[in-house]
């Protein structure tokens, strides 16, 4: 497949549905062909025709879904478009200033004193090639940097559309006056979006927060999970940092994916290059999807797909200092170098079920160290690893206390408890699966692999709109999850042979610990697992994990709740745990 960067031909400007005709204003301006459309199938029958060339989409912001992003950049990378597309908002002022802004954008000169800049949040020092590249132990410079301006930034980090990890820093919406009202019955937001606790206010170690005004770059690309949702997803749009950008005085256009995913430090440094030898920014969300193989293109371009840095550098270039000149601390012990020293003397075992309790070992050292549980579970941890064997005895005791252990961790930590293995483990490419989420979106299956233990690999299945959804045994399939008024049920693959444990937690809060389910025993035979929901909170986005022991195998199956199901506006009893139905 090959791919075009010239600009011989210009690429259409498709307006679609209710945008039609300030799509067609737009397209003028910029004195580019427009075609209208009306249809989902009419919208991705002219993106395909634009093959090997430009498109750009405006849509009305409500109508540009989860399910349109997606097929329009599937329809994308089958046929090599570099596709922008653009979410008008209702308010007919806010769409305005938004094409005036992205009008004037295309020829936009050299603003800014560097011309690209790269952070990497998964290593403490600079990622090699790129110009000027930080690691997480330069964070303060790399702000420094930002601060200053730059024509491109590429931000590998953890971020969930609303706030993003970068070191000692966090950018975050809520931290200056780009940020949105307060959260209204009907939206999607987080807690902190409605006048709730931030969920990083426990967190000691950053040292500053910084908001939409902070990030001064004209085309940014965000590696992190989900930094762009489309109508539908979990967060609305006036929620999320990168739309809000867009609103402000510099960025021009960015990449970002519509989903969870999992890229390499190598994956940022690609990308630096790209813009920096004057590739497009549609062209970039390209190529990073071809990148995906088999697996779903999540990439896309918001804003215009021919936006690019300037043929000539910004003044300030050549005297950009790196981020190499700095020494990183490292005075602490990597958790991974902590937890092989630990478990060397344990044989490595290849019986996926010995291997997998070894696996729930290294989980259970994890939570030690992180702080996020006493020194006491390290004695189950022991008895973990020390039933690592071929072919172990089943245990029901052992069993219990482990989900005893997961009932803690979810209520102090969240459901994501694979991530204790981060830094020890790869991930296999994702594969598409025929199962749905219970919102009726796509699963996609990863494989979970221990660098040393292969034999423990975990499946993750991932949902496309909600983040992860399954975390089980290879060769597990998940349950099929209702949501109802009042209660969550899995109705299971196969039943229990052996009866099994459960128990559940909502995810907390700024280090608020919340009240989990007590473990309850689950009888040979059993099909269907049911827990009441919590029945307060404050409002907002939160998440709520049921996790399953039975025959030492264990599982979490997740789900976001809404604001209509996270908050109960009936006020408890005197006594009554917040799981009482």
């Amino acid at each position: 497949m090959s791919i075009s960067m010239g600009t011989a031909a210009a690429g259409p400007v498709l307006g679609h549905a209710g945008a039609a005709a300030a799509a067609r204003a737009h397209a003028a301006a910029l004195g580019r062909p427009f075609r209208a459309t009306a249809t989902r199938q009419e919208l991705l029958g002219a993106v395909a025709a634009a093959a090997g060339g430009p498109a750009f989409v405006l849509a009305p912001e409500d109508g540009l879904d989860l399910r349109l992003t997606g097929e329009l950049a599937e329809t994308a990378r089958a046929h090599a478009v570099r596709l922008g597309v653009l979410p008008l908002p209702p308010d007919p002022a806010a769409a305005a200033r938004l094409l005036d802004r992205s009008a004037r954008a295309v020829g936009a000169g050299p603003r800014h004193p560097h011309r690209t800049l790269h952070y990497c949040d998964f290593r403490s020092e600079a990622v090699p090639g790129p110009r000027h590249s930080y690691g997480s132990a330069d964070s303060d410079a790399f702000v420094d940097r930002l601060a200053e301006g730059a024509e491109a930034v590429v931000l590998h980090s953890h971020g969930n559309g609303a706030d993003f990890r970068v070191g000692r820093h966090v950018l975050c919406l809520q931290a200056d006056p780009l940020r949105p009202a307060p959260g209204r019955p009907g939206e999607q937001y987080l807690p902190c979006q409605a006048g709730g606790p931030c969920r990083l206010e426990h967190k000691t170690g950053f040292r500053a927060f910084h908001g939409a005004g902070a990030v001064r770059t004209r085309l940014l690309v965000l590696l992190s999970c989900s930094a762009w949702q489309p109508a539908g997803g979990l967060l609305g749009a006036r929620f999320q940092l990168a739309r809000r950008l867009l609103d402000g005085p510099h960025v021009a256009g960015f990449v970002a994916s519509t989903r969870i995913n999992h890229g390499t430090p190598q994956l940022g440094a690609a990308v630096e290059r790209l813009l920096d030898t004057g590739a497009p920014l549609g062209e970039v969300a390209l190529r990073i999807n071809l990148l995906a193989g088999e697996g779903l293109a999540s990439y896309v371009c918001v804003g215009d797909p021919e936006l690019r840095i300037p043929a000539e550098a910004g003044p300030g270039t050549p005297s950009a200092p790196a981020a190499g000149t700095r020494a990183p601390a490292r005075s602490a012990a990597r958790p991974a170098a902590a937890v092989a020293a630990v478990t060397a003397p344990v044989p490595l075992p290849d019986e996926p079920r010995a291997a997998r309790r070894l696996v729930q070992s290294r989980i259970v050292r994890r939570a030690v160290a992180a702080g996020d549980r006493p020194e006491a579970d390290l004695a189950l941890a022991d008895r973990l690893a020390a039933a690592g064997r071929p072919d172990p005895a089943p245990d029901g005791e052992l069993d219990r206390t482990l989900c005893e252990f997961l009932a803690a961790t979810l209520a102090h930590r969240g459901p994501d408890v694979h991530d204790y293995l981060s830094g020890s483990v790869g991930y296999s490419p994702e594969e598409p699966t025929e199962l749905r989420h219970h919102c009726g979106h796509r699963l996609l299956r990863l494989r979970v692999v221990p660098r040393d233990l292969p034999a423990g690999a975990l499946a993750l299945y991932v949902c496309e709109r909600c983040g992860s959804a399954h975390t089980l045994p290879p060769g597990g399939e998940p349950p099929r999850v209702v949501l109802g008024p009042e209660t969550l049920t899995l109705h299971l693959a196969r039943p229990l042979a052996t009866g099994g444990r459960c128990t559940a937690a909502r995810q907390p809060i700024g280090g608020r610990p919340e009240a989990a389910l007590p473990v309850t025993e689950l009888a040979p035979g059993t099909r269907e697992v049911t827990v009441p929901l919590p029945r307060d909170g404050a409002p907002g986005l939160r998440r709520i994990a049921v996790a399953l022991v039975a025959d030492g195998e264990f599982s979490v199956h997740q789900l976001p709740l809404t604001e209509a199901r996270s908050t109960r506006t009936a006020p408890r009893k005197a006594g009554r745990p917040c799981w009482t139905p």
